[in-house]
């Protein structure tokens, strides 16, 4: 069951960070005026995601399945240190989506309208940072890392059935590195949580404010926005939901004698939930993915019949061509 759960999680995954990375693709390309700011951050946190998934879910199912000895010290090491970089790309990826769109929703008299004209060039040297920061971060897990033989490992704690990392003895090296971990996760995890709050604030007040002012109308800019605002808010809550558990699993290990495999996977199992779940809440939410829009126009077309849609043609041709003054009205 854990396999085909596995096989599953993964192959869905992959397919819909691809599926969205070549959508973003095709309209930075195709469609440059519906290209938005975020679309570059959500295209980063798309190949995160692919990588954590090929990293994470494939060796976890292929040792599932009953292969044994998949990787060598080498294999280990390299697996588990691109893991664990692009595992903290996805934290930084969605700290910064949650913080960028709390800077451009901000308002006037905020201190961080300041902010707003310069935030789309803050995103490259963002992402330089993070990946300067993290492969730094985590570079002593190449030198820890080893291969798993006949399921145990004096050396380092047992962390899967094919790697292991983190010695045992307490090492200033090692202790800096979880400490310099812990605090970052924190801080991130702090910062997206706090742009998430202030985003529903802002909405409430906004939406508060519309409601006053046209009755109970909205208008169209008010609802993007409202969207947009929705779909972030959906995956940091995602994020945080799945971070909390995984850590509250991994602190319970940490104070257990004897190693628990199910438990350990199971939390191998939720720490890819998120890469999985975050292309299908994009692809629900985002309405320049084409499929909905598809379906939508299947359904208008052969919703009526061909004589009262030949007919609705017909009466509009006839509307435009007889006052051609409203010709700006109808289009708009």
């Amino acid at each position: 069951i854990l396999g085909i759960s596995y096989l599953f999680q993964t192959g869905v995954g992959v397919l819909g960070n691809t599926t969205m990375f070549l959508v973003y693709l095709s309209i930075s390309v195709a469609q440059p005026q519906q290209k938005k700011h975020t679309d570059l951050i959500l295209t980063h946190l798309t190949v995160t995601n692919t990588v954590t998934l090929l990293t994470r879910g494939v060796p976890e199912m292929m040792v599932v399945f009953g292969m044994k000895n998949i990787l060598d010290d080498v294999g280990c090491k390299v697996i588990v240190y691109v893991r664990r970089v692009a595992r903290d790309l996805s934290i930084c990826s969605t700290c910064l989506l949650s913080v960028f769109q709390a800077v451009t929703i901000s308002p006037g008299t905020s201190w961080l309208s300041r902010f707003k004209p310069r935030a789309p060039h803050y995103i490259l040297p963002s992402f330089f940072f993070f990946w300067l920061l993290n492969m730094l971060i985590s570079i002593n897990i190449i030198e820890s890392a080893k291969a798993v033989r006949n399921g145990s490992n004096t050396e380092n704690t047992y962390i899967t059935k094919y790697c292991s990392t983190i010695p045992k003895s307490s090492d200033v090296t090692v202790t800096l590195t979880l400490t310099c971990m812990t605090f970052r996760d924190l801080v991130f995890v702090f910062l997206m949580s706090w742009a998430s709050g202030y985003m529903v604030f802002v909405l409430h007040r906004h939406q508060g404010r519309v409601r006053h002012i046209h009755g109970t109308g909205r208008s169209p800019k008010s609802s993007t926005e409202t969207r947009a605002i929705h779909t972030i808010l959906l995956l940091v809550g995602c994020f945080v939901s799945f971070y909390c558990i995984n850590g509250l699993i991994t602190l319970h290990l940490s104070f257990l004698k004897d190693h628990d495999t199910e438990l350990q996977s199971v939390m191998n199992f939720l720490s890819t939930c998120f890469p999985s779940l975050s292309p299908l809440v994009l692809i629900c939410r985002d309405p320049r993915f084409p499929w909905p829009q598809c379906v939508l126009e299947m359904t208008s077309c052969f919703g009526p019949s061909v004589e009262h849609r030949d007919q609705r043609i017909a009466t509009r041709t006839f509307s435009v061509s007889k006052f051609p003054q409203e010709n700006v009205c109808l289009r708009a």
